[in-house]
Formats: C-alpha cells, sequence, structure tokens
C-alpha cells in the first residue's frame, strides 16, 4: 500500500486484556499480516490518543458490598468530590440489572475530574471513573463461574477532562503514568473497603485475571475522605456561625434552588443586590463555591446539602441555627484550638445533643432515618467512631469516651427484604459506647 509523502492513516484499535504498551505491536503485527509494513506504524504521530482504558480485578460477590454500599468509598467519592454542577455527572447507582431484576451493586460508578482527583490522590493528574459492575447474565451464571462475581475497576475516559482540550498520548511515559494511576485508584478503592490487597482471597480468577500477587510497584494510599468531609462541613458552620449577610444567603440560596448555571448576574437579580455587591459576597464565601468565567458553584453536592440544611433551618428554626452556627464562632472566640473546633463542628453537625460529666459522656443523636436497622446501626457506629479520632486528638480522658452512653430514634422498615409487608417502624435504642467502638 502507497502512502503519499506527508499524507497519514488514521487507525482506531480497539482491544481488551493485554498490556498497554503492547498495543502498537499488536497494530504491527496486524498489519504485517495483511501484507502491509510495520515500518508504517512504527512512530505514531503527536496528535495519537488514547480514548479509553481500564485496569479491574474480578472480586468475591460475598465481599464486594463494602465497595458499593452507601458509606462506602464509590458513594462518597462521588458525593464529596463530584461538583455540584459543572460539566458532565458521573455518578450513577443502578441496582436493577438488564432484565429488571433486583441486583445490589449492579452498576456503581462515580467519575472525577482530573482537579478533584487530586484531593484523593495528589500525585495523579488523569481523570477517572471508579466503577462496580456485574455482567448483564450474572444471575443466570453457577456461583463457580466467574461471570457471577463483579468487576471493580478505575477506568480512563477523556471525556471526564475539566479542560477539554486535555489528552493522553501514547508515548512510553503516558502510558506508565496510564498503568499507574489505573492500578493506585484501584488499589486505593479496595484498601478504603477494607478488603485485602496483599492476599488473593477475596479475588476471583477468570479467563484474564490471574489473581495473583504483582511485585509491580504500587502505592496504596489511603482514601482521606473522612478528612474531605470534615473540612467541608467546617467551611459550611464556620461561615453560618460568623453571620453572613443578605447578599450571601441570597448567593447560597439561589445556587442550591437553581438548577441551572448560575452567574453573579442571576443572583444579583434575584435579589435586587448591585452586582459589585454580589461580586464581594462571593469573595466572602469562596471557601464553598467554585469560580469559573461567568458561572458560580458549590464546592460540592455534600456541601449544596449541608448549605440547603443551613438554609431550611434558618427560614424554619431561625434560633436553633444561629445557637448551632454560634458554637463554632464562640469556641474561635474563646481561643480554643483546631482540634476542638473540629470536634465542635461533628457535635453540632450529627447530635441533637450532647454533654460530659464525671462519670462519661452522653451522646443523644436525635431521629436517625435508614432502609433497614443494620444500616442504622452502622451509621452510628461510624459516627462515634468518628466522634472518638476527634475526642482522642484533642487528648481528653478516653476512659470518658468508653464508659459514656449514646440514645436515638431509629426509623426503618422492619421488613424490607422479606414476602412481608414492608412496615416502618421507630425504636428508641441505645446502649454504652464502648460496644460500638470494638
Amino acid at each position: 500500500m502507497s502512502v503519499p509523502f506527508e499524507e497519514g492513516v488514521n487507525i482506531r484499535i480497539t482491544g481488551s486484556n493485554i498490556e498497554f504498551p503492547e498495543y502498537l505491536n499488536l497494530l504491527q503485527n496486524a498489519a504485517s499480516a495483511l501484507s502491509i509494513r510495520r515500518s508504517y506504524f512504527a512512530d505514531p504521530h503527536d496528535s495519537s490518543n488514547i480514548q479509553q482504558a481500564e485496569r479491574y480485578v474480578r472480586l468475591s460477590e460475598d465481599e464486594s458490598g463494602a465497595v458499593h454500599a452507601r458509606d462506602g468509598p464509590l458513594a462518597r467519592v462521588g458525593h464529596l468530590l463530584e461538583s455540584d454542577r459543572h460539566g458532565t455527572r458521573r455518578t450513577e447507582q443502578t441496582d436493577m440489572d438488564g432484565n429488571s431484576e433486583q441486583s445490589p451493586g449492579y452498576r456503581h460508578q462515580t467519575g472525577v475530574d482530573e482537579v478533584r482527583i487530586q484531593e484523593v490522590w495528589p500525585n495523579h493528574a488523569l481523570p477517572k471513573q471508579l466503577k462496580h459492575y456485574f455482567a448483564r447474565e450474572h444471575k443466570s451464571m453457577p456461583s463457580d463461574h466467574p461471570l457471577s462475581h463483579p468487576k471493580v475497576g478505575a477506568i480512563y475516559y477523556p471525556t471526564l477532562w475539566r479542560d477539554s482540550d486535555q489528552k493522553l498520548g501514547v508515548t512510553p511515559s503516558d502510558l506508565q503514568q496510564l498503568s499507574e494511576e489505573l492500578d493506585e485508584a484501584v488499589l486505593g478503592i479496595l484498601h478504603d473497603a477494607g478488603i485485602s490487597v496483599t492476599t488473593t482471597v477475596p479475588f476471583v480468577e477468570d479467563a484474564y485475571f490471574d489473581a495473583e500477587l504483582s511485585d509491580r510497584k504500587r502505592q496504596v494510599v489511603e482514601l482521606p475522605l473522612q478528612d474531605i468531609k470534615e473540612r467541608q462541613e467546617s467551611v459550611v458552620i464556620s461561615n453560618v456561625a460568623d453571620g453572613m449577610s443578605p447578599v450571601e444567603w441570597e448567593a447560597l440560596e439561589v445556587l442550591v434552588t437553581d438548577g441551572g448555571e448560575v452567574a453573579p448576574a442571576d443572583i444579583a437579580e434575584s435579589g435586587d443586590f448591585h452586582i459589585d455587591s454580589v461580586y464581594r459576597a462571593l469573595d466572602r464565601i469562596d471557601q464553598m463555591i467554585q469560580r469559573e468565567y461567568a458561572s458560580v458553584e458549590l464546592q460540592s453536592s455534600y456541601v449544596g446539602e449541608l448549605v440547603h440544611d443551613a438554609i431550611t433551618s434558618a427560614k424554619e428554626r431561625t434560633r436553633d441555627a444561629v445557637e448551632t452556627g454560634a458554637k463554632a464562632l464562640e469556641a474561635a472566640e474563646r481561643g480554643l484550638d483546631q482540634r476542638t473546633s473540629a470536634f465542635v463542628a461533628w457535635a453540632s453537625q450529627h447530635c441533637e445533643s450532647w454533654r460530659e460529666t464525671d462519670d462519661g459522656v452522653t451522646i443523644d443523636f436525635g431521629d436517625v432515618e435508614a432502609d433497614t436497622l443494620e444500616e442504622a446501626n452502622r451509621d452510628i457506629r461510624q459516627k462515634l467512631r468518628e466522634g472518638k479520632r476527634l475526642w482522642d486528638e484533642m487528648r481528653n480522658d478516653e476512659m470518658k469516651w468508653r464508659l459514656g452512653d449514646w440514645t436515638a430514634r431509629i426509623t426503618y422498615e422492619k421488613h424490607p427484604d422479606s414476602n412481608y409487608l414492608a412496615e416502618t417502624t421507630t425504636e428508641s435504642m441505645g446502649g454504652p459506647l464502648f460496644r460500638k467502638l470494638d
């Protein structure tokens, strides 16, 4: 085949289950089999780029629930890092399979752009989609068949770039970066879900995945999702506590209630404010928002929920909202350090009331709603462990926490997965704190 000088040939290669650097060899072998000289494809053009790439492990279905759970790493990454309204949203949680049957974890995925991904993996530069998913026909497979078990993967998609002009080339260094980042993303998700990555026990071999320990040098990064959550909570609480102006309240209310693109001019028009006042207000709440060109958005979906709660409280229970927000301000005025302020923020966010006595602490979570009693207990356990960590960081007496008590009014469905008619019930529950910590 003769190719005129200075002309080129565009080739799209789609394959699976081979190492990334082998694709060029695959293309050259394919060309050679068709009597086309391999040398035509020896040096890809600078515009060559990767359109999609995935690394995955196949995980035992018995172990995978922690990955796609409501409080698991996929849900928390999407909730805390997904932009409030910027770009393409890629968060999906589908528990109904292709045959319209219930299948927990059937397709759970969240996409994060190249800017927000660095909050979790500081050394990463590529946007990624993190995913837990089953094959369409997995329920029809016997339990010992690999396709009856799910995959946990990290996928590179160019459409996730915040900067639409960005791309990833096919140079050896590009491919090495791609391999390392996707591997580390998968390992991080597994580690955060409490799944061991130093044993083959939780994994299932298939035709391409050997489920063997690797000697690749990869970082297993502990995802700082709890730190991100506390930082976002602290930012909202401190802004509310500092006392926001009418312009700032109006800006936040527009951002929460308007689902479309919001510009500073829209906020000014909504509250009949001068545009300069709006810009000054946005500067004062810059930790809660993102500004790009003529648009404004909240930092994340989670910040949006916190702001919505603050606005609702301000409208319906102004006194309570001021009292709750004032705790953080009071702590600052008394000169309490950051650790104490963090604990105050935790208590304000999660507890209806809490008190400390010589005998221990007493924590009342108030009304707690969940689909099941097990889910409610898991949520309470996580909150108490989080509270104890902050308590310990203040160097308080550990025994006061362990000897304390908790109470809550839990509303849940009594028969969510049985043949009985679902029944919603509310129970007052509680007990010693140490039983929720061990």
